[in-house]
């Protein structure tokens, strides 16, 4: 019997895969220049132009923010010896400018997002910035089942580099366990109770990123005590959270 021919292995010339080589190199090598010359031009990119409007609202929400301070200089806040921890959360957005300092005790507080909410220890140092900050702001006392619903609904953490729902004791233990942590009902107790692990568990954390209540914030440029938004609620506070859970 004669043996099968085998069809021939169609061959590339060594020309040519030298030159696929050369324009594959020369690819790469543009796409790397196009991104360096797009972070160059990013880095050059003029600032948004302002108009001279906007430096005169600046100044006069500047002027009515150090006003304001003035007055509350003789307004004592009192909160009970009982309360330990103070809910904090952004809900205003007020068109125009925003007087830098409270721009910057936003920033540091982690409250640049609407409906954006922290838990902090109370205490006089940390009631000054929030009366600094307070027409952006609704704030008050939270209760141990509101911490508790807030962490175990919309607590995030970052392990391993990575934002990561708190929603298995695992991350807990892996990260806590020399200081006894071991569970989530860990972390709402040393919250809820201001204990040494405190501060570590507040940065460990991420801010908590609420839902607006149904039909949302209503006036909101009026102080709560005068039937609007902004400002202390005291225990009340927990009304609102329960609504955003």
């Amino acid at each position: 019997m004669d043996p099968i021919e085998q069809p021939a292995l169609k061959t590339v010339p060594t020309a040519l895969l030298r030159k696929r080589r050369q324009l594959n190199k020369e690819r790469v090598a543009r796409a790397i220049e196009k991104k360096i010359q797009d972070k160059k031009r990013a880095g050059k990119a003029k600032a948004p132009f302002k108009r001279a409007e906007y430096f005169v609202n600046e100044g006069y929400r500047s002027e009515m923010n150090d006003k304001r301070m003035s007055r509350l200089k003789h307004q004592v806040v009192k909160i009970p010896d009982s309360v330990k921890i103070l809910f904090v959360m952004r809900m205003a957005n007020i068109a125009g400018p925003m007087p830098q300092k409270v721009r910057k005790i936003l920033q540091n507080m982690r409250l640049i997002e609407m409906n954006n909410a922290v838990l902090v220890q109370c205490s006089e140092n940390m009631i000054e910035k929030i009366r600094i900050i307070e027409p952006y702001v609704t704030w008050g006392y939270p209760s141990l089942r509101s911490i508790h619903d807030l962490i175990f609904k919309y607590g995030y953490g970052e392990a391993d580099g990575v934002k990561s729902a708190l929603s298995s004791n695992v991350i807990i233990e892996n990260k806590f366990s020399k200081e006894g942590l071991l569970c989530l009902e860990d972390v709402v107790k040393q919250i809820f109770e201001a204990g040494p692990h405190f501060e570590m568990l507040i940065e460990f954390m991420y801010p908590f990123k609420l839902t607006p209540p149904k039909g949302g914030f209503r006036r909101v440029k009026i102080h709560f005590s005068k039937n609007g938004s902004w400002g202390n609620r005291a225990e009340k506070i927990n009304t609102v959270i329960r609504k955003m859970l």
